[in-house]
Formats: structure tokens, C-alpha cells, sequence
């Protein structure tokens, strides 16, 4: 091909690269509209994140994971009045943030192997992030090419290296160290249950009945926190719930949507008789608290504090204090869900009726022979106990 310039081959291509050039030299002259570092358009992906305007970060936990990785491992600030970390909180562990060799780097100056050489540092580190951590560099080096700074993304094509540190030696936010085996034994099960009946003088939100529900029916934690007394049905010979959606969103525009993580999450769970049981106590006191008023939150099993729609941020943080004072720092409410199907393995239980139950994906195992229309899930409420 004839070379029309020295800039490029063809007459697009050339006005292109002139106007880069046009564009970097007036941005030199201009400090307003410095060249952002790495930092600023992390920080701009960040905002983004929070106020539900990323598409592809929707659910509180992707946004609570999103938003964990950026201050922990990309060097993004946390809030100078985050009161997780002063006050009545102040007795639960953080984990602490660690410095990040990119952050204040220039976009156009960022290299693929800057990134390469980062991830690779924060894997010895222990990070159990990567995916993430390589996720946020992509919205923020897509952001410096829709803003003209760079032209090629450095972040493309990053491999995230395999983790020399065994499983064990990953943290979690509050420090505690992850197990191997995140499970708990019948006798840890027992203890905890107990313990977090305990109400702290300092506690708001009571937690216990979301967590011992948890215990029994292996949920996922939004999957429970948005229960509706619609979903639960508590009979003299048979109780069990449905779930069907959960509550999505935060402050006011928070609401229960038919939508959940995948199609195999829509499902019916088996109650044993002491989770229908604490379920009852609840429901009496819920109609209870329905003859002095209705509040917006009454149609949940767990509603707000103020009695509103349930805050699945809300319930998260108090799980969390909920089980740092009961003295489970490394259990997480995944821990319970991973305990249920210990149980039902241990107990010799067909696999067809623990993907059904937990709400696996058949696509991903024994899609070869599973069919959930035809397994008897009720089995599942002996073995749980």
C-alpha cells in the first residue's frame, strides 16, 4: 500500500493521528484537562459503580465486591467517614488496603506490562480479586479511549496469573483468614446458632433469624434477606419456601424484582421443623406488628430497620458484626450455604435433589442426567438439622 504520510496510510487513518496531535498539544496548554492518571478514571468507574450506572454491575454484591477490590487493591480512597471503622464498629478487623504501583501512573503512559507486572504483585500479595481487579482496569482504560487520551488499551488481552498462595492463606475484609474447608462442623453449627441469639447492646439490625435460616436452607444471602411471607408457605405437614426474585437496588429506589442470578436459582427449598418453627415466631410477630400499622417492608420477612423494603447492603454489613461478635470471624453467610451441602452430601443425598435445592446450574455439572422436574426435594428437610 502507498504511504500517503508519514502519519499513516490513508488519508482517515492520517487524520486521525493529526488529530491526537492536535489534541495532546492543546491539553498541554490547557491544565484544566490535564492527562488523567489511572487513579482518576478508576475513580470515575468507581462513581459509576456506586450509583447503579454500570450495566454490567447490577447486584448489591457485585457492587460490594467491586467496590472492596478498588479501595483494597487498586488504591482507590475509602470514605474519610466510613463508620465502619470508627466507633461501635470500630472492634471488627479490616483488612488493610494495600499501595497500588499504578494508580498515579499518566493513561498515556500506562503499559500492558505495568498492568502485567501489577497482577502478578498483588497475586503473591494473597488478592483472591483478580478477575475484578482486571475488570475495573478495563472500564477505566476504556474510558481514556473514549476520551481521546489513548488509542490502544493497555489492559486488553491480561492474563490473570494462577495463585502460587493456597487457599488458605486468602483473607477476608475484616482479616480473618479463609479456611480450606469453608464449612462448618455439626458442632460449630450448633455453637453459632446459639451464639448469634445473643443481642449486643450495641446492635440495631438483629441478624440471627437471616443467619439460623441460612443454617437450614442454604440460600444465598440476597436470595433470603428478600424473602416475602408470600414466598413461605408453613403448614402442619409440610412447610417449604419459593424463591422467586429479590430485592434490588439501594435507598429509595430499592425493589423486589422477579429477577434473580440464574433460571436454576428460581426454586422451592424444603423447611426442616426448626426453621419453620423460628419461622412462625416471626410471622407471628410480624402480624403483630401490622395491627399498630402497616409499614412498607411488612409484605418481607426481613424488613428494614425502619421497617422499609430490606437494604441488602444493610444485612450484609450486620451479618457481618452479627458473626464477628459471635466469634466466627471467617465464617461468611456463603459458609452456611457450603454447610448445607456438606450435610446433604454427607447424608448420601442424590445429587439431582442437592442441585435443586441449592439452585445449581445444570448447564455447568451433571447436566448430562439431571432433570429437576423430577426430583423430591423434601427428602432434603430430614437431613438438615
Amino acid at each position: 500500500m502507498t504511504q500517503l504520510s508519514r502519519s499513516a496510510q490513508t488519508p482517515s487513518l492520517a487524520q486521525s493521528a493529526l488529530e491526537r496531535v492536535v489534541e495532546h498539544e492543546r491539553r498541554s496548554f490547557d491544565a484544566d484537562d490535564a492527562i488523567p492518571t489511572l487513579g482518576d478514571l478508576i475513580a470515575w468507574a468507581v462513581e459509576r459503580i456506586e450509583s447503579g450506572r454500570d450495566p454490567q454491575v447490577k447486584s448489591p454484591n457485585s457492587v460490594s465486591k467491586y467496590l472492596g477490590v478498588a479501595r483494597l487493591w487498586a488504591g482507590h480512597p475509602s470514605p474519610a467517614d466510613d463508620a465502619d471503622s470508627t466507633g461501635a464498629r470500630s472492634h471488627i478487623r479490616r483488612a488493610t488496603p494495600q499501595e497500588s504501583r499504578v494508580h498515579g501512573i499518566p493513561i498515556d503512559q500506562l503499559t500492558p506490562a505495568d498492568l502485567s507486572d501489577e497482577l502478578e504483585r498483588v497475586a503473591e500479595l494473597g488478592a483472591g480479586s483478580l478477575t475484578h481487579l482486571r475488570a475495573l482496569w478495563r472500564k477505566a482504560t476504556a474510558r481514556g479511549i473514549a476520551l481521546r487520551y489513548i488509542t490502544v488499551d493497555p489492559a486488553v488481552n491480561l492474563r490473570v496469573p494462577a495463585t502460587a498462595i493456597s487457599p488458605e492463606t486468602h483473607t477476608y475484609k475484616n482479616g480473618a483468614s479463609r479456611p480450606l474447608k469453608n464449612s462448618l462442623t455439626n458442632e460449630q453449627l450448633a455453637t453459632l446458632r446459639e451464639k448469634v441469639r445473643i443481642r449486643h447492646p450495641q446492635q440495631r439490625l438483629d441478624m440471627a433469624d437471616l443467619i439460623i435460616l441460612g443454617t437450614y436452607t442454604g440460600l444465598r444471602i440476597n436470595e433470603a434477606n428478600s424473602l416475602r411471607w408470600v414466598d413461605v408457605d408453613l403448614g402442619d405437614q409440610r412447610s417449604f419456601l419459593t424463591v422467586r426474585g429479590q430485592v434490588y437496588g439501594s435507598g429509595k429506589t430499592r425493589e423486589w424484582r422477579p429477577m434473580l442470578k440464574r433460571d436454576s436459582s428460581r426454586r422451592t427449598v424444603p423447611l426442616p421443623p426448626a426453621a419453620a418453627e423460628m419461622l412462625r415466631a416471626r410471622q407471628r410477630g410480624a402480624l403483630d406488628a401490622q395491627l399498630h400499622g402497616a409499614s412498607p417492608g411488612a409484605a418481607y420477612v426481613f424488613p428494614a430497620q425502619r421497617g422499609g423494603l430490606p437494604d441488602q447492603t444493610a444485612a450484609r454489613k450486620a451479618v457481618r458484626r452479627k458473626l464477628d461478635r459471635a466469634g466466627f470471624p471467617w465464617v461468611t453467610f456463603h459458609t452456611l450455604r457450603r454447610t448445607v451441602e456438606r450435610q446433604l452430601m454427607d447424608a448420601g443425598i442424590d445429587p439431582r435433589v442437592i442441585m435443586s435445592v441449592m439452585g445449581h446450574d445444570p448447564a455447568t455439572s451433571w447436566a448430562s442426567y439431571v432433570d429437576s422436574k423430577s426430583v423430591d426435594v423434601d427428602v432434603a428437610a430430614s437431613v438438615l438439622k
